[in-house]
C-alpha cells in the first residue's frame, strides 16, 4: 500500500520536476525499485538505441522476447536476430524458409525454446538450431502466425485458422474460430483472442464473443492487455475498453479512442503503454496521458517489450530498437524555464526555498510549481557567473568570478564590505555555528566577525592564496581546501595541515568531507582520487583501488553510500567497503558508476556533470542529491536500484574446430588428433548498464593466468596448434566473482596423433635399437646448427642496417658547421623532456621551472663582409664550444639557425633569470675569437630569456615552441635597446593565467597583450607588456 500511495502522491503533483522537493522525498526509504517509474516523464527517461549498423538485420523491429537464458530477440522484416547486450547473432530463410517472410510474433518458454512466428508460418529455436513443426494427422500447417502465449501445458499460437496448441513437437488446432486469431492473452478467466470485429473469451464454459462497437466492426483488435483493473483492446481503429462486459472507446483527450493501435503493453510499475503509428503513449493510473514523439521511441514504434530487469524496448518501423528505463535522475532545463544551462552552484534557504546560481545570474525552483524562475540577472552581478551561493532567512549570498553580493528584500546589494573582494573569484562562501561568515577566494581567506572583514593571504600563513573550499568540521575547526593544498584556520592562524599531517604533494583540495566517525575525505586534483584521514596517516584512495579516476567537486553519504560528484561524472562506495578498505590496504574498492562523463571505465548513465570546484556544488535534500551541471539541474535518486536482479549468468555459447561450429550440449567435447585450432565464443546477456560485466578467460592446462579481452565487446578466444590433452576453458565475470552465475566452464579434450603417444616412441626405440634414432638425432642436431648460423648471419646484417639508421638519424639531427643539436631534434625530444620534468616534485609545486634562452650574435654581419665567411664559421663553430661549456649535463645547446642558438636548461630554481642571461653574456664576452690568420676578435651577444611554465598552476598553458616565440621576442628587444645584454619575460605580480583556459595556441603574444607580463633587463624598464 505504501507504495500505492506513493505512486498516487507523485502523480498528484505531477510537476516538471515531479514533485522532487515533496513527493520523492515523501518516498524515501520505501523498497519498491522501478526500471519505469510511472511518476517520472518519459523524457528523463535514460535511453539507448540500435540499429542495423549495430548488427540489426534489418531497421524494422516487429517483435520482441527474452529467453529463459536472458538473450533478446527482435523479429524484423528481413530476419531475426539475438542479442547479447553487445553482439547480434542473425537468422535468415537460409537458416529457416519461414524466415522468408517478416517475423510477426515472438515468444520464450521455460523450457529454454523461442517460438518464431511468421508471415510464412512457424519456427522454432532450440538448443542452438531452427526447427519447424509439424500437424498432427498431415493437416496443412498453418499460412501464417500473428501472435503467441505461453500456458502450464504447452504454447498457443494465433494463425488466420484459430488457435494451435503446439505439445510433444507437433500442431494441434485447439479452437477454430469465426474469425483470425490476431492476438492473445492469457489469464486467469480464460484465454482472450483478439479477432476481427470481436474478441473471443474462451474458458471452461466455452468459447464467448464480445462484438466490438458498431463503428469498429471490421477492425483488427491486434493487441490485448490488462491494465488499471481493466481489459484493453488495440485495434486498427483506436483503443477500447471492456466495461460491463462491453467494448467502449477509450474516452482520454489524446485521442487514443480513434487512432490505430500496433502495439500495448502493460508494465510491472503500472504504465499502460501504446504505441500508434506515429507516436508511444504511455496511461499511468491516476496521472496526466503522455505523448511521446520525434524521439527514439517515439518514431513510428512497432513492438513492446519488457524485459527481466524491468526496462521498456521498443520496435520502431524505421529506426531499429531502443531500450528506456528511469535511471538515477531528472534534469531541470529548458522545459522547465532555464535558459542558460551551464550551472555554478545550487543552495536551500531555511524556508526550503532553492536557489540555482549560473552562467547568467541567479534563479530559484519553486517547491509549489517545480519551474525555475530567474531572479536576479547576471548583467546586475559584479560578475554574470554566480559562482557559489550561501541561502540564508531573508537573504542571498552570491559569490561570482568578480567579487560577492547581497541579495536581501528582493534587492540585490553590495555592501560597502564586500568590497575588498572585488576582483576575486569567490569560490566558497560558508557561515559556520559561530556566525562567523568564511569567504574562500583567489585572493585568499576572507573572515567576516562583526563588523570588520579580516583578510588572510600568504604573509598570513597561506602558502597558496587561492582558496577553493571553506569547511567546519563537527568539532567547529575551520578546515581549508586550496588550490595547492590543506590548511587550517585556528585562532586567527593559518596551519599547513596538509604538509604538517603527511598529506604529500600539493594538490587543489576540490571538495571535504566528515565522516560519522570523524576521519576527513578530502576529493585531490592530483590523481582525481580521494584521500581518507583517521588523524595519523592518510589513505590514497585512486584508481590502483578501484576508485574511479574523477576529481571530486562535491561528497556526501546517502543510502548506505558514499558520493562523489566530479568533473567525470558521479560514483558511488558503499560505506562498508570504504571503511574496509581503510582497514585493508589490499582490498579494493567496488565502486559503481552512476553518471558517466567520460570515466576511465565502462558503465553508468550517460549524461553531463559537473562544475568547478568549491561550496555549494552539490545538495542532499532526502535522498535526492542536487548538482549543479554543464546541462542544468542534474537531480539524483540516491535511493534507486534501478535494476535489482542478479545480472544472466556467463556462457560459454559454441566451439569453433577447424573452422565448423559446434554447440556444446553437455559442458565437454572431444576432439580428434588432427582438430587443433580452437574459437570460443562466450557471453553474458546482461542488459544492466550500471554494472557492465567485465569478462576474462583462460584455458586451464594451457593458460598460466587469467585473459582479458583487448575489446569487451570481443568475445571470443582463440587458439591454434595445440598439443594434445585434457583442457578445462573458464571463463569468469569478475564483477560477479562471488557468485554461482559469475563462471561457465567447457571441457576439451584433443586426442594425441600416433607419434605423439608413449607407446609410439617405446615401439621405436625397440624396434630402431637406438642407432638409426641416433642418427636421426644427429640430423636434426645438424639442421638447428645450419639454422642457428643463419640466424646469426641474419642478426648481424640487422644489427649493421640498425647501426646504419642509427648514424643516418644523428647526421639529421646534428648541425654540420658546429657539431650541436639541431632544431630538428630539439622537437623530437623536447616534449617527452618536459613530459619528464612534469613529474618531479619541484616542477609540479611551481619551486622550479625550464629555462629557454635565445642567443643573437651582435653585428654578425660586419664578421662575414670584412673577414669573410670562413671567419665566420670558425666564430660559429667556436661560441659552441664555448656555449657547451657553460651547460649542464640534461641541459641543451642547440644552433636554431644562421647565429641564433637555443639553450634549454633542465629545472633549476625560479629567479634564476639575470643571474643566467649575464653570466652567459660576460662568458661571450670575455672570450676572444680567433679568425684565422692571426686575427683575434672579441664578441658580444644579444639573449632572450623566459620559465617554463611562466604560471605554475597552468603548466599547459604554452608549449614549448610558444616559450621559444617569447624569449626570441625579448631578444629583439634587447637589440633594440642597443644589443649586447639580455632581457627576460616574467608573470607580473599577482597575475594569474585564466581560470578557464586550459591551454592555448597559436602566436602566445596575447598573454603579452593582456599585461600578464613584464619584460624586464638591465636595458629594459621593467613594466606591463600590452
Amino acid at each position: 500500500m505504501r507504495g500505492t500511495s506513493c505512486r498516487r502522491l507523485v502523480a498528484w503533483l505531477r510537476l516538471p520536476v515531479h514533485g522532487l522537493l515533496a513527493g520523492l522525498m515523501l518516498c524515501v526509504g520505501l523498497p519498491q525499485a522501478w526500471a519505469l517509474d510511472p511518476g517520472k516523464p518519459f523524457r528523463d527517461y535514460v535511453s539507448d538505441s540500435w540499429d542495423m549498423n549495430d548488427g540489426l538485420p534489418q531497421t524494422s523491429v516487429l517483435a520482441i522476447t527474452q529467453d529463459s537464458r536472458g538473450y533478446l530477440w527482435f523479429g524484423t522484416q528481413g530476419g531475426l536476430a539475438r542479442f547479447d547486450g553487445v553482439r547480434f547473432i542473425r537468422y535468415s530463410q537460409r537458416d529457416a524458409a519461414v524466415l522468408a517472410g517478416p517475423v510477426q510474433a515472438l515468444q520464450a518458454d521455460a523450457a529454454g525454446r523461442t517460438w518464431i512466428g511468421t508471415s510464412q508460418g512457424l519456427a522454432v529455436h532450440a538448443n542452438g538450431r531452427l526447427r519447424t513443426f509439424d500437424t498432427a494427422g498431415g493437416a496443412a500447417l498453418p499460412s501464417s502466425v500473428w501472435a503467441f502465449a505461453a500456458t502450464t501445458d504447452g504454447m498457443l499460437v494465433g494463425t488466420p485458422e484459430g488457435v494451435y496448441a503446439a505439445t510433444d513437437g507437433r500442431l494441434t488446432l485447439r479452437h477454430p474460430l469465426t474469425g483470425p486469431a490476431l492476438s492473445l492473452l492469457q489469464r486467469d478467466d480464460g484465454l482472450w483472442v483478439g479477432s476481427q470485429g470481436q474478441v473471443f473469451r474462451i474458458g471452461s464454459g466455452g468459447t464467448q464473443p464480445l462484438a466490438l462497437p458498431d463503428d469498429a466492426h471490421d477492425a483488427r483488435v491486434v493487441a490485448l492487455a490488462h491494465a488499471h483493473g481493466q481489459l484493453w483492446a488495440g485495434t486498427s481503429l483506436g483503443l477500447l475498453r471492456l466495461e460491463g462486459g462491453r467494448w467502449v472507446r477509450d474516452a482520454g483527450d489524446d485521442g487514443l479512442g480513434g487512432t490505430p493501435v500496433e502495439a500495448l503493453h502493460a508494465d510491472r510499475a503500472g504504465n499502460l503503454w501504446v504505441a500508434t503509428p506515429h507516436a508511444l503513449h504511455r496511461i499511468a493510473d491516476g496521472q496526466p496521458r503522455e505523448r511521446i514523439e520525434g524521439t527514439p521511441g517515439g518514431i513510428a514504434p512497432r513492438a513492446l517489450h519488457e524485459d527481466r530487469d524491468g526496462s521498456l524496448w521498443i520496435g520502431s518501423m524505421v529506426q531499429g530498437v531502443t531500450r528506456v528505463w528511469s535511471g538515477w535522475t531528472r534534469r531541470i532545463g529548458e522545459r522547465e524555464g532555464l535558459e542558460n544551462l551551464l550551472l555554478w552552484s545550487v543552495a536551500q534557504a531555511p524556508d526550503g526555498q532553492l536557489w540555482l546560481g549560473g552562467g547568467d545570474g541567479v534563479g530559484s525552483v519553486d517547491p509549489a510549481s517545480g519551474q525555475y524562475r530567474r531572479r536576479i540577472d547576471g548583467a546586475l552581478l559584479p560578475h554574470p557567473e554566480a559562482y557559489s551561493l550561501l541561502a540564508e532567512a531573508g537573504r542571498l549570498w552570491i559569490g561570482t568570478r568578480n567579487g560577492a553580493a547581497l541579495y536581501q528584500e528582493g534587492r540585490l546589494q553590495t555592501p560597502p564590505l564586500l568590497a575588498s573582494m572585488h576582483g576575486a573569484q569567490v569560490n566558497s562562501i560558508v557561515r559556520d555555528r559561530a556566525g562567523r561568515l568564511w569567504f574562500g577566494t583567489s585572493q585568499g581567506l576572507f573572515l567576516q566577525d562583526g563588523e570588520a572583514l579580516r583578510h588572510y593571504g600568504e604573509a598570513e600563513g597561506l602558502g597558496d592564496p587561492r582558496v577553493r573550499i571553506v569547511h567546519e568540521l563537527r568539532d567547529g575547526r575551520i578546515l581549508l581546501g586550496t588550490q595547492n593544498g590543506l590548511y587550517e584556520w585556528r585562532d586567527g592562524r593559518i596551519l599547513a595541515t596538509g604538509a604538517l599531517t603527511g598529506l604529500g604533494e600539493s594538490a587543489m583540495i576540490g571538495a571535504i568531507h566528515e565522516l560519522p566517525d570523524g576521519r576527513w575525505l578530502i576529493g585531490a586534483a592530483v590523481g582525481e582520487e580521494l584521500r581518507l584521514y583517521d588523524g595519523r596517516t592518510w589513505t590514497r584512495l585512486g584508481i590502483e583501488r578501484g576508485v574511479p579516476a574523477n576529481q571530486p567537486f562535491f561528497i556526501g553519504e546517502s543510502a548506505g553510500h558514499l558520493w562523489v560528484a566530479g568533473m567525470r561524472g558521479v560514483y558511488r562506495i558503499p560505506m562498508p567497503d570504504l571503511l574496509r578498505a581503510a582497514a585493508d590496504p589490499n582490498h579494493r574498492i567496488d565502486a559503481e558508476a552512476v553518471i558517466n562523463s567520460g570515466m576511465d571505465r565502462p558503465g553508468g548513465q550517460r549524461g553531463k556533470c559537473c562544475n568547478g570546484a568549491g561550496s555549494s556544488r552539490g545538495l542532499l535534500l532526502g535522498r535526492m542529491l542536487w548538482l549543479p551541471s554543464r546541462d542544468g539541474a542534474l537531480v539524483v535518486d540516491t535511493g534507486a536500484a534501478p535494476f535489482a536482479r542478479e545480472p544472466a549468468d556467463v556462457l560459454v555459447e559454441r566451439l569453433q574446430v577447424q573452422g565448423q561450429w559446434r554447440i556444446p550440449q553437455d559442458g565437454s567435447v572431444a576432439l580428434g588428433a588432427d582438430e587443433r585450432d580452437l574459437k570460443f565464443e562466450f557471453t553474458t546477456p546482461t542488459f544492466q548498464p550500471m554494472r557492465p560485466p567485465l569478462l576474462r578467460y583462460r584455458l586451464r592446462g594451457y593458460d598460466a593466468h587469467w585473459r582479458e579481452p583487448d575489446d569487451q565487446g570481443a568475445r571470443t578466444a582463440t587458439y591454434t596448434n595445440l598439443p594434445p590433452g585434457q583442457y578445462l576453458f573458464e571463463v569468469a565475470d569478475l564483477r560477479r566473482q562471488h557468485s554461482g552465475g559469475g563462471i561457465a566452464q567447457l571441457g576439451v579434450r584433443i586426442a594425441p596423433r600416433l607419434h605423439e603417444t608413449l607407446l609410439f616412441r617405446i615401439s621405436l626405440c625397440l624396434l630402431l635399437a637406438g642407432l638409426p634414432y641416433l642418427g636421426y638425432r644427429w640430423l636434426r642436431g645438424r639442421y638447428a646448427r645450419q639454422r642457428a648460423a643463419l640466424e646469426h648471419l641474419v642478426q648481424e646484417r640487422t644489427r649493421d642496417l640498425q647501426a646504419a639508421n642509427a648514424r643516418l638519424e644523428a647526421i639529421s639531427f646534428t648541425d654540420p658547421l658546429t657539431g650541436l643539436r639541431n632544431r630538428r631534434y630539439l622537437a623530437r625530444q623536447i616534449p617527452s623532456d618536459l613530459a619528464f620534468y612534469e613529474r618531479e616534485p619541484g616542477f609540479v609545486r611551481g619551486e622550479e621551472a625550464a629555462v629557454f634562452a635565445l642567443l643573437d650574435v651582435d653585428h654578425f654581419k660586419q664578421i662575414n663582409d670584412v673577414h669573410g665567411h670562413a671567419a665566420g664559421d670558425r666564430v660559429l663553430e667556436q661560441l659552441a664550444q664555448v656555449l657547451s661549456e657553460m651547460v649542464r649535463g640534461g641541459d641543451y645547446v642547440c644552433r636554431w639557425g644562421g647565429e641564433e642558438f637555443l639553450l634549454v636548461f633542465r629545472p633549476q630554481p625560479r629567479g634564476q633569470l639575470p643571474l643566467l642571461g649575464e653570466r652567459i653574456c660576460e662568458r661571450v664576452r670575455s672570450h676572444r675569437f680567433d679568425l684565422g690568420a692571426a686575427q683575434a676578435h672579441r664578441l658580444t651577444v644579444s639573449i632572450g630569456l623566459v620559465e617554463h611554465p611562466l604560471f605554475a598552476d597552468s603548466p599547459d598553458l604554452l608549449g614549448w615552441e610558444q616559450m621559444v616565440t617569447l624569449a626570441d621576442r625579448a631578444l629583439y628587444a634587447v637589440k633594440a635597446a642597443g644589443r649586447n645584454s639580455w632581457a627576460a619575460y616574467r608573470p607580473r605580480p599577482g597575475a594569474v593565467a585564466p581560470a578557464e583556459l586550459l591551454h592555448r595556441d597559436g602566436d602566445p603574444c596575447w598573454i603579452i597583450d593582456e599585461g600578464l607580463l613584464l619584460l624586464e633587463g638591465p636595458t629594459i624598464d621593467s613594466r606591463p607588456i600590452g
